[in-house]
Parts: C-alpha cells; structure tokens; sequence
C-alpha cells in the first residue's frame, strides 16, 4: 500500500501507530534519564562490586576503584547516548531500503531485551567473571541499538499515517513523549529507586514492552514503497559511529587525565594514576577529526547511496529546523545532569525528592508541547520555535546566575519556564522538518534530524563532564555523591562548611549553563530564517508527495509567494 492512501489515512491505523510510537519513545528517552536520578544507587552499587570499593577513603585501592566506577557509570549513561546517536542514520537508510516496520519491530523487541539484561546486570553473570559496571555498560548498549531502531522510524511511520494538516498533531505528540518522557524519568527513577532497587528501573520496562512488541508485529503495515535496488553506505557508517565514539572516549581520557583544581601532583593519587590519559585524549580527538573529515568525503565523493543524505539540506526548512534544533539540544542536553548534581548533592535531596522538584518542568513540556503542534498545523512553524527557543536561551542564562540559595518556590518557577520553552519548539520543529522531505527519504530525513539531536545532546554531557572532572576532586566528589541517598538536614546543607565542598562544582555549573545559553541564543538565528508557512491546514509538501485532504468539493492552494513555495518544498 502506497503512501498517501486517504482512505488509509482516515481510518483508525493512524491512531495506531501513534499510540504505539509514543510508548516506543516514551520507554527509549525514559531510560535516558531515568539512570541519570538514580546515579548515586548505581554508583555505589558498582563501587562496592569492586576491589578496593570497601576499602578506607584514602587508600589509593579506594581511590583507584571510585575512580573506575565512575568510568562505568559515565559510560552506563554517555554510551546509550552515544550508541544511539551513531546508529540512527544507519537504521534510518536500512529502513528506507527494507521497510520500516520490519526494523521498527525488531527494535522495541531488542530494547525489551537489553532492559532486561541490564536489571540483572552482576547477577545472570557472577561479578567475579565480569563485574558489574562492565555487565551494566554491555547491556546499555543493546537497549541503546533497540532505541535507535525505534527512534529512527517512528517520525517516518506517523509521516506516511497521517496527512499533512494533522502531522504537527501527530509529531508534536511524539516529540512530548520523547522530551516528556526524559523529564518523566527523573521523577519514576526517584520514586522506583526510593522504594525499590536501582535495578527495577530497567525492569519496569519489561512488561510493557512485550506488550508493545506483540502490538507493533500484529498491528503495524508498511505504507512507504523500499528503495530495494540501492544499496547501503557500510563505509560511511563506520566512519561515522567510529568519529563519534573516539570524540566521547577523548572526552572521558581527558576528563580522568586532568588534574582537579586545587590539587598537585604530589599528593594527588588521580594524578598519579591517570595523568597519562592526557595524552590518550589527544590521540582520541585528532582520530575524531579524521575519521569525520573522512566521512563527509565518503558521503559527497565516494558513496553511490550516501548513508547520510546532504542533499536534504538543500531545503531551507528542512536544515533551518535540524540545525535550530541542534543548537537548543546543545545547550539543553546537559541540563537535567547537572540541575540532578545540584539537587542532590548542593541541595542534599533524596533521590525521591529531587524527581519531584524537576516535575514543573516536566509539566510545563507537557502543557505546551500539544499545544504548540495543533496551533502549528494552523498558523506555521517560524513564531513558536522562535519563542520557544528564545524562551529557553533565556532560562539557561538565568541558570548561569543560579544562587545555591534559591528558594523551592523560584526555582520551581524557572523549572517550569524551561519545560513550556522546551515545548513550544519542538513540536512545531519536527513538524516543519517531516513536511519538508520526500516520502522516500522520510526514513533517513527523521535518523537525520534525530541523529544530530542525539549527538548534540551527547557534546552537552561531555562539556558538562569535562567541565565537573577538571574542577572537582573526583575522590571528593564521589563521596559527597554516594553519601546523598536521604534528605539531609537544613542545618547541614546551609553549613559554610558543606556549601565550600561545592564551591568548585557551583563555579563549573554557572560556567557550563553561561556557554549553554549562548549557543542557544545562536540557534534563534536559523530559527527566524525559516521559511514562513501560510496559515491554513494545507501544507504542501516535498516534490512527488504532495498530501492534501479529501475535500467534499474541490478546494483551492492557498496562495503562497514565489519564494515561501519554492523554499516550503524539498529542493
């Protein structure tokens, strides 16, 4: 069935698949955050499953064995992200060229493994075989390999479900589940964590996505015509995972490699221990360099179907709309990491209670993210992902200034302006990106836009990780964060002598969120040029895919001018 049957659009499959990729979407950015609120459970975990973990604070074992703990647990979190984000495109292309269904299903069936797995990480295996952090990191990666399935197809199957002039509906609602659903983490890992183990926030995904599985297999069709005759870009990707995975591996060298302010290299055992991954950090990064230059060769030189489509860029609101949304993820990707930081260690929360302190932004996404897609499908995409985006430029700024001693009340407020930010642009973003491609590139068009998101995001992660490991002593660090699992008392908290301990992350988290409200307000820049979209419910679409809705009586085009139609279609 081809894409663009009405009489397929108008029955009930499209509902259908929007349900069932909003619980895919939902359960993949869950996960995302979800270890994110339980760091300091997982982190003690792992410490402990390690020689030396039980051993005197200032042992070098002690030492040694937080530092490695720390490794696991960043790469528990930064190697989904990272074994997402260079997957995206792949699976998008070989969705294109198989079918979408096909790898979609595959992927939530993947996802619901891993997740399994990875609840029972240090326990299927005995730690003594193969540790815990290490089980924990290899098990992440297969639930990451299913959410990049999931990811890169989702965006593609409600294009081909619905028409034109209820996609930004439909993708906005997909896009909440996403963002949503990585706020929506914070509070389950807090809530599971407090009255549970760490290892049911993998768990918790098991019955629902065995449900969603068997939905997806029996329910879903494909509606997109493969391209079966071309063929897939292996050089590209990997060129392009390998690029990407030496830049976060750099990142994390150079972030054991750098010696904590404060300290010397005399007296300091992560000095000593780790100072020669400097070095490793450099090698890392001048790989990086070559691998991605090599890459972009490959992809406009050398492969016959490119893994990664520049061509699409040609379209003002296709690169205006990855590019603004590259720009805001950039400077929003390390936000919840470092707000969970401040929460839990500055603030001495709970697990429990710093998830609920993160819900009005959780809110305020859910409240204006629906919102912005339906008024999109009527007015256009410029307004609101330019509020949006201006709105969240300005929150990150505020955050550089953030006083330790902000109120609840405030800081909910600012929470909450964050989300309604968040909200209003993407929703009306994906929208304007999905209506600018061609069906039969709608696969790698969404991987595209997702992978870039993904990697944005991870880069965020990675300032913020650097930014924390060269200024905080690790050793310090780790034993403030494992000692927070309960509230701590007002009395403590507002001590000058527990409030100096976190002097030095303070200066790297005001520092961290002045850089990420800067490259945001560069991101309103490709947002304002956009192209302008005229109001009606009617868009019209990418050349040989033009979608409009079965009128009772013929219906005029809109009137447009020269360039809005010629830059509102794929070039």
């Amino acid at each position: 069935m081809q894409n663009g049957n009405e009489a397929t659009r108008s029955s009930n499959y499209k509902w259908v698949v929007l349900s069932n990729t909003t619980i895919a979407i939902l359960m993949a950015s869950i996960d995302t955050s979800i270890v994110i609120i339980s760091l300091p459970y997982i982190l003690q975990s792992i410490l402990h499953h390690l020689p030396g973990g039980n051993a005197p604070f200032t042992s070098t074992a002690y030492a040694i064995a937080s530092a490695n703990s720390f490794i696991y647990v960043i790469w528990s979190l930064m190697g989904y992200m990272l074994i997402t984000a260079t997957l995206l495109i792949f699976f998008g292309r070989v969705a294109d060229l198989k079918g979408r269904v096909k790898i979609y299903n595959a992927g939530f069936a993947i996802f619901t493994a891993g997740s399994l797995l990875a609840g029972f990480s240090g326990i299927i295996i005995p730690n003594g075989l193969m540790t815990e952090g290490l089980q924990l990191v290899m098990f992440r990666f297969v639930q990451a390999v299913g959410a990049a399935m999931l990811w890169s197809n989702s965006a593609a199957l409600l294009t081909d479900a619905f028409p034109p002039n209820q996609r930004g509906l439909a993708l906005g609602t997909n896009m909440v589940s996403g963002v949503g659903g990585s706020m929506l983490g914070l509070v389950l890992g807090g809530v599971i964590t407090s009255i549970a183990s760490w290892r049911y926030i993998f768990f918790i995904n098991v019955p629902i996505g065995i449900f969603a599985t068997i939905w997806a297999y029996t329910r879903l069709h494909e509606l997109s015509k493969p391209a079966r005759k071309e063929s897939l870009d292996i050089p590209g990707a990997v060129l392009f995972s390998a690029s990407i995975a030496m830049l976060l591996l750099g990142s994390t060298f150079y972030t054991l490699g750098a010696m904590p302010a404060g300290t010397s290299p005399g007296n300091n055992v992560f000095y000593n221990t780790f100072h020669p991954f400097l070095t490793y950090s450099l090698i890392c990064f001048i790989m990086f360099a070559v691998l991605l230059a090599l890459f972009i060769v490959n992809e406009v030189k050398w492969a016959r179907y490119p893994l990664m489509k520049f061509s699409l860029f040609r379209s003002r609101m296709f690169s205006s709309g990855v590019l603004s949304a590259m720009l805001l993820s950039l400077g929003r990707g390390g936000m919840m990491f470092l707000l969970v930081f401040f929460l839990e260690g500055v603030k001495g929360l709970s697990a429990f209670n710093a998830g609920l302190a993160m819900i009005p932004m959780s809110l305020g996404f859910l409240a204006a993210g629906p919102l912005s897609g339906i008024i999109s499908d009527r007015i256009g995409y410029r307004g609101l992902t330019t509020a949006g985006i201006t709105l969240s430029a300005a929150i990150l700024l505020i955050l550089s200034v953030l006083p330790e001693t902000m109120p609840a009340a405030e800081l909910s407020g600012v929470l909450a302006l964050a989300g309604i930010g968040g909200g209003m642009f993407a929703s009306p973003n994906i929208a304007s990106i999905m209506n600018s491609v061609d069906a039969k590139d709608r696969g790698v068009g969404a991987a595209t836009n997702s992978t870039m998101l993904n990697v944005a995001s991870m880069m965020a992660m990675t300032i913020a990780f650097v930014f924390i490991g060269t200024t905080v002593n690790v050793s310090s660090f780790i034993k403030l964060f494992v000692g927070t699992l309960s509230n701590l008392p007002a009395s403590t908290v507002n001590s000058a002598a527990y409030q100096a301990l976190w002097k030095p992350f303070m200066d790297a988290f005001h520092h961290v969120f002045l850089i990420f409200g800067v490259i945001v307000m560069i991101g309103i820049i490709p947002s304002v040029l956009r192209p302008k979209v005229q109001k009606g419910p009617l868009i019209i679409e990418a050349e040989g895919d033009v979608d409009v809705p079965v009128p009772e009586a013929p219906q005029p085009l809109p009137a447009e001018t020269a360039s809005d139609a010629e830059t509102s279609t794929h070039t």
